[in-house]
């Protein structure tokens, strides 16, 4: 047992639970009715601090420290230039759905994505298709965030899998049970700035052992020249590398667990400032990790697992101590995006499904208490997925996320924006877009056209969209006041039906 480097570790996951313990005492002072939202949303409150790093933290997950090195590790620079679509990320989520989103769901007091779409579209289908999504393809896109969390503690203890991936599950599920939307704000501030040094203080580090970029390109040119040239091993074609472009940067801000933090800011002022600082956060993190990949093969060239190119060169390289210190930034990454994911697929369940339509009379305090126990079984669920982990984390990483995009970003966006947006456009084109990208990513990758699955999906699910909301009925003129009007007018839109009062 590496000690030098685990003590670190275990300081900082000491450090999460007392931030949980405080944000789980700051929930039971609140009062009764207001319980279950500070438990998805934390009470609206987050500055532009806790807002940039909640999302960059999020957003940056397994995939980007440990998938993201592994691949391009095996498959070269390639990798690094789809990857940096992500940067603009934090922009575009809170740009195009955050502004809009945080409006509109102070008015009509949704907690969630899927609150969004009830109220835009008013269709149980919707919510139901919706529902799925979220939980099928974010309990997807978790498992690999537990493999690589795992992994990562793997190559720094040298202790079993199967052990260090419980104690993983464990703290997880304990300091999101109890914590909730804002103990995951809180340590996403420290993740983040643990990120940010450790992208800064590795990259340096390496970079100084192998003696510049120089001898890192030397090596790989006589050993794998392939690496460094397109398409490359990944196979980046100009379509392929505008395809990751959707994926990677267009639409990714739609991600359930992102939009619900872009719903959370406190004022404009906090929004604007995130808006500007969040890129070039991202840019530092995502280029420092990503570049790692091919310092990894200059220190070990002869790696099986490329998810294990990164976490074993640091330790070979690095003193104990300092490892111990570094390995915080990549097992942050996949902490505060695992949690993340746990409240919106345990809110999805809890509110969008059970209160709903299961029982609406519910009260707020044992809401609140579904809700914790929601998210605890959730992470005994992915605890045992992850027991059989894959090969390379990002490409699991990337299924799930193009499977949430497809499904997610049409509902949204024109939802938000476009007035003849109805159920049976939103309906069709989830539809639709989430059975199309499920046949082409499995069965029948020729339908892709040469791209990856995300754009001949996207396209499907357009088509259809439009398609309904031309065929369909237009939207109520009540929704269309909910969304556009303002708050006297829905305030008189609430008065008109209520009991005793003319319709």
């Amino acid at each position: 047992m590496r000690w030098g480097v685990l003590i670190p570790i275990l300081l900082y996951a000491v450090v999460l639970l007392v931030i949980a313990w405080w944000s789980y005492r700051r929930r039971q002072a609140v009062a009764e009715g207001q319980r279950t939202e500070h438990f998805y949303m934390g009470g609206r409150s987050l500055g532009w601090l806790l807002l940039m790093f909640t999302l960059l933290a999020s957003g940056a997950s397994a995939g980007t420290f440990i998938g993201g090195p592994g691949l391009v590790y095996g498959e070269g620079y390639g990798w690094i230039l789809v990857s940096i679509f992500q940067v603009p990320t934090a922009f575009i989520a809170l740009a195009v759905l955050g502004k809009k989103f945080a409006i509109v769901g102070r008015k009509l007091g949704a907690l969630s994505i899927v609150d969004m779409l009830r109220h835009r579209y008013e269709s149980p289908a919707v919510v139901i298709v919706s529902s799925l999504g979220i939980v099928v393809f974010l309990t997807a896109y978790m498992v690999p965030q537990f493999v690589g969390g795992t992994r990562l503690l793997e190559a720094a203890t040298g202790a079993d899998y199967t052990v260090l991936l419980v104690g993983l599950a464990v703290l997880i599920a304990i300091y999101t049970t109890f914590g909730g939307f804002l103990a995951d704000a809180m340590s996403d501030v420290l993740q983040g700035l643990i990120m940010l040094a450790g992208a800064v203080v590795v990259w340096v580090a390496l970079l100084a052992a192998a003696g510049g970029m120089g001898p890192v390109n030397d090596q790989v040119m006589s050993t794998a020249p392939e690496l460094l040239t397109l398409p490359g091993p990944g196979g980046f074609t100009p379509q392929m590398i505008a395809s990751y472009s959707l994926q990677l940067g267009l639409m990714f801000g739609v991600l359930p667990h992102l939009a619900v933090r872009a719903m959370s800011y406190r004022d404009s002022k906090s929004v604007h400032t995130a808006m500007k600082v969040g890129p070039l956060v991202m840019t530092v993190i995502t280029l420092g990790f990503l570049t790692m990949g091919l310092m990894a093969r200059y220190f070990q060239p002869d790696m099986e697992v490329g998810d294990l190119a990164l976490p074993t060169t640091i330790i070979e390289v690095l003193p104990s101590g300092v490892a111990g210190v570094l390995f915080a930034a990549p097992l942050a990454a996949v902490m505060s995006t695992v949690d993340a994911m746990i409240l919106v697929v345990s809110g999805t369940i809890v509110r969008d499904l059970y209160v709903a339509y299961v029982n609406p009379r519910v009260s707020d305090r044992h809401t609140s208490l579904l809700a914790s126990g929601t998210s605890l079984a959730l992470s005994a669920v992915v605890l045992v997925l992850a027991l059989d982990p894959p090969d390379y984390l990002e490409l699991l990483v990337i299924y799930a996320i193009g499977g949430l995009e497809v499904a997610f970003f049409f509902p949204l966006v024109l939802g938000l924006y476009w007035k003849r947006a109805n159920a049976l456009g939103a309906g069709l084109g989830m539809a639709g877009g989430m059975v199309w990208y499920t046949v082409v990513n499995n069965w029948a990758p020729q339908l892709a056209l040469g791209m990856f699955p995300i754009a001949t999906s996207s396209a499907v699910a357009l088509a259809l969209f439009l398609l309904g909301s031309y065929l369909g009925p237009p939207p109520r003129r009540e929704v269309l006041v909910k969304f556009w009007g303002t708050q006297a007018e829905i305030d008189r839109l609430g008065e008109a039906v209520r009991p005793g009062r003319p319709g």
